[in-house]
């Protein structure tokens, strides 16, 4: 009878140190739960980081384009409504109903 409450003691403690040695392995700073948190985060950002890559070369290609002076003078054109010297611009104003 005592053996069986020792072991059954034992069993218990055994299991018990388990249990604490999981929750100290799954919680704290560089527990499980928080290194998947922070393996989620890292993929996230990752992600940002290429879209943003993606438009930064955008970006550049366009400012390359920018130094142009046939793309300055066609914004010129179409943005701002100017013309070069002797042209003559014309405006289809739409018809209200």
């Amino acid at each position: 009878m005592k053996k069986k409450r020792a072991n059954r003691r034992v069993l218990i403690l055994g299991a018990l140190a388990v249990v604490g040695m999981l929750l100290l392995f799954a919680s704290g700073k560089r527990g499980f739960l928080q290194q998947f948190r922070i393996h989620r985060k890292k993929i996230v950002l990752e992600k940002e980081i290429e879209v943003l890559q993606q438009e930064k070369r955008h970006l550049t290609s366009e400012k390359a384009s920018l130094d142009s002076l046939e793309t300055i003078e066609r914004i010129a054109r179409e943005k701002y409504g100017m013309a070069k010297e002797n042209e003559k611009i014309y405006r289809v104003v739409p018809v209200e109903k």
